[in-house]
C-alpha cells in the first residue's frame, strides 16, 4: 500500500521501509493527526515524544530534525513542514477523557483508534505510547497552564517524514468534536508514501 485516506475520527496505518518518505496531509484543513510508530519486526521499539523532547531539548521539531525512539534512535527525520505548530506534550484522547471532561460514553479516541491498528501486534492497550500530535498547537503561559486552540493547519497543508528505520507508521484523524482543536468537525488525513519523482521535488531534500 502507498496511499491511505484515514477518514475523520478514525486510524490507518502504512508500512515504510529505511529511506522511504512519507506525505502526511491534512487534506481539509484545521485537522490534527495523532501520530504514532512502531519498528517493523520489533514493536517495542516506538516513537517516543518524551525520547523527542530530551534529545532536542525542546518542545518544537523543525525541518531538519529527527524524531527519535524509545531507545533514543532515530526513526524520522522531518524533511518537510508547511505548518510549523505540532504538539508532543498531551497524550492521545481517550475514553476516561471524554467521560471526565465531557461525560460522553463511547466516543471515539485516538488511544483507542491506535489499539484497534496494534491488537494484532500484541501491544497491550496499557502500554499504547503517546503520540506527536502533528497539526496540533499547544503553548503554555505563563502560570504554567497547558492551553491549545484550533490547529493552524490550511486545506492542503502537509510535513513530509522521512523512514530511518523500517516502520509501521500510524495515524489517527483525531476525533475530537467537544472542543475545538479540530474546530469541532473531525476531517480527513492522507498518508501517501512519496514515488522518486516527488522526492526529488522536494526542498533541499534531494533525489
Amino acid at each position: 500500500m502507498s496511499s491511505i485516506v484515514i477518514k475523520g475520527g478514525e486510524a490507518g496505518s502504512i508500512d515504510l521501509q529505511k529511506g522511504d518518505y512519507l506525505e502526511i496531509t491534512n487534506l481539509e484543513g484545521e485537522q490534527v493527526c495523532d501520530f504514532f510508530a512502531f519498528k517493523l519486526g520489533d514493536v517495542k521499539e516506538f516513537l517516543s515524544p518524551s525520547h523527542i523532547r530530551s534529545v532536542l531539548r525542546r518542545t518544537y521539531i523543525k525541518r531538519g530534525d529527527f524524531l527519535y525512539s524509545v531507545y533514543r534512535n532515530p526513526m524520522f527525520e522531518l524533511v518537510l513542514d508547511d505548518v510549523g505548530v505540532h504538539d508532543f506534550c498531551v497524550p492521545a484522547c481517550d475514553p476516561q477523557r471524554y467521560l471526565m471532561d465531557y461525560n460522553a460514553a463511547d466516543h471515539r479516541n485516538c488511544r483507542c483508534n491506535l489499539f484497534e491498528i496494534m491488537k494484532s501486534h500484541d501491544v497491550a492497550y496499557e502500554y499504547l505510547p503517546d503520540p506527536v500530535n502533528l497539526f496540533q498547537e499547544t503553548s503554555m503561559n505563563t502560570k504554567g497552564l497547558i492551553l491549545s486552540g484550533v490547529s493552524p493547519a490550511k486545506a492542503g497543508d502537509r510535513v513530509v517524514l522521512k523512514a530511518c528505520m523500517d516502520v509501521k507508521a500510524v495515524g489517527s484523524a483525531c476525533p475530537q468534536d467537544l472542543s475545538p482543536v479540530n474546530n469541532f468537525k473531525p476531517t480527513d488525513i492522507q498518508f501517501r508514501k512519496l514515488e522518486p519523482k516527488d522526492i526529488a521535488a522536494l526542498p533541499g531534500a534531494g533525489g
